[in-house]
């Protein structure tokens, strides 16, 4: 049998990371793999939903990186579906496509969220980390005890932990709660950006393997085929992407008015009906707005993913964006603690690895914004209509998001 894991409250953890998601889970194999005694916590015991995400090919040795070998028939990764480009009607009505036969890899990738980051999970597991699942951040505290600086509480449905670790992770997703809980502003104030998924089904085969995205006059829509099938079905999944405020964001929360929507698509509703496709289960709506924090890190404390800063989904870079900056967060902690083998001395903003891991968040962000604006104001055909309009104007809050 193999060893029971060690007791949370029994450890003294190098490392403590609220939050399992592809951050969470990267920060964890990186560190783990390092020789640090890593705590994940995962607030959910199981998942009910999470959006499907593409891959650009660019992306595909990161997920090697962490996954291993993809072709390996042994490693039984159902959650990954080739892609093979992308179809978009952006800045014209004509469909213009980006083929990623002429990559490297030749292909790109759409992932079962819910599969892809068990596999992460079970990745962190193996490499030497402690997954504690069901367990809730409540609050956490610096103590001085020499060594550890943070004593956390965590919640589950049966008991509460207490645990101690000298370094402290936010992987916690667009909540932030450990910065939050820290007294660490989130800067949501750049747009109202909101996503609102339906998931559609067909009998038998679908051969499409493009990424579909499509402008409309008060948002836009994204679509692709997911990997998987239950029984004989394929699955599609559909996204309208609008501003909370606006009329067809409230329309798109219901059924009758997400359909009225679609059908008035130029591309996306016509390849539903072509393909013989039908809505099933409810439409679900979350954030898609672009925020960040504040402050990075802190003393003995770091942001990491979505808790950090979160995009737009027009970017198509949450996956990627979690792996690589886990990965190099994992690796300026580990440098970080080596300098400072006790106490929280030295582990602040001062730490040369530290204010690297700073420096490259607050670069990220402005490649981001400068991106994002691009890719927003190359859509010229709806200029008097108010989500176009709020995406082509520098307002306070911009200037607030690029001057924190």
């Amino acid at each position: 049998m193999p060893p029971a894991p060690p007791d949370p409250a029994d450890t003294a953890w190098d490392v403590a990371i609220v939050g399992a998601g592809p951050a969470g889970a990267a920060i964890a194999i990186t560190l783990a793999g390092l020789g640090r005694r890593v705590l994940l916590v995962e607030e959910r015991v199981s998942t009910s939903f999470k959006l499907g995400e593409s891959l650009a090919p660019a992306s595909i040795g990161l997920v090697k990186h962490f996954l291993g070998d993809l072709e390996d028939p042994g490693r039984n990764l159902p959650v990954l579906f080739r892609t093979a480009g992308n179809v978009s009607l952006w800045a014209t009505g004509q469909a213009e496509i980006t083929d990623f036969f002429f990559t490297m890899t030749g292909f790109g990738l759409c992932v079962d969220r819910l599969a892809f980051d068990e596999a992460l999970r079970s990745q962190a597991a193996a490499a030497g980390a402690t997954l504690l699942r069901g367990a809730r951040f409540q609050s956490c505290a610096r103590i001085a005890d020499g060594a550890c600086n943070w004593q956390l509480l965590l919640a589950s449905e049966t008991r509460t932990h207490s645990c101690r670790a000298r370094y402290l992770v936010d992987c916690s997703g667009r909540r932030a709660a450990v910065a939050r809980t820290l007294g660490v502003p989130i800067l949501d104030h750049y747009d109202g950006l909101f996503a609102y998924a339906q998931w559609f089904a067909c009998a038998g085969n679908d051969d499409d393997r493009y990424t579909r995205i499509e402008a409309a006059p008060q948002g836009w829509w994204y679509s692709n085929r997911l990997p998987g099938a239950e029984g004989d079905e394929t699955r599609r999944l559909v996204v309208w992407q609008s501003d909370k405020d606006l009329p067809e964001a409230k329309m798109a929360a219901h059924r009758e008015g997400f359909d009225r929507l679609l059908r008035g698509s130029e591309h996306i509703g016509p390849l539903l009906q072509a393909r013989g496709y039908r809505p099933c289960g409810v439409i679900r709506g979350a954030p898609a707005n672009s925020q960040r924090l504040r402050d990075f890190c802190g003393d003995a404390w770091m942001a990491v993913g979505d808790a950090a800063q979160a995009y737009d989904p027009l970017s198509s870079q949450g996956i990627d964006k979690a792996l690589r900056t886990g990965s190099h967060a994992g690796h300026m902690i580990h440098y970080a603690l080596e300098d400072c083998p006790g106490g929280a001395e030295g582990l602040g903003g001062g730490n040369a690895h530290v204010r690297q891991y700073d420096e490259q968040q607050r670069r990220l962000w402005q490649e981001y914004v400068s991106k994002r604006e691009y890719y927003y104001r190359m859509q010229p055909r709806w200029p008097d209509q108010p989500f176009w309009q709020r995406r082509r104007q520098d307002g306070p809050g911009e200037a607030g998001m690029l001057q924190p």
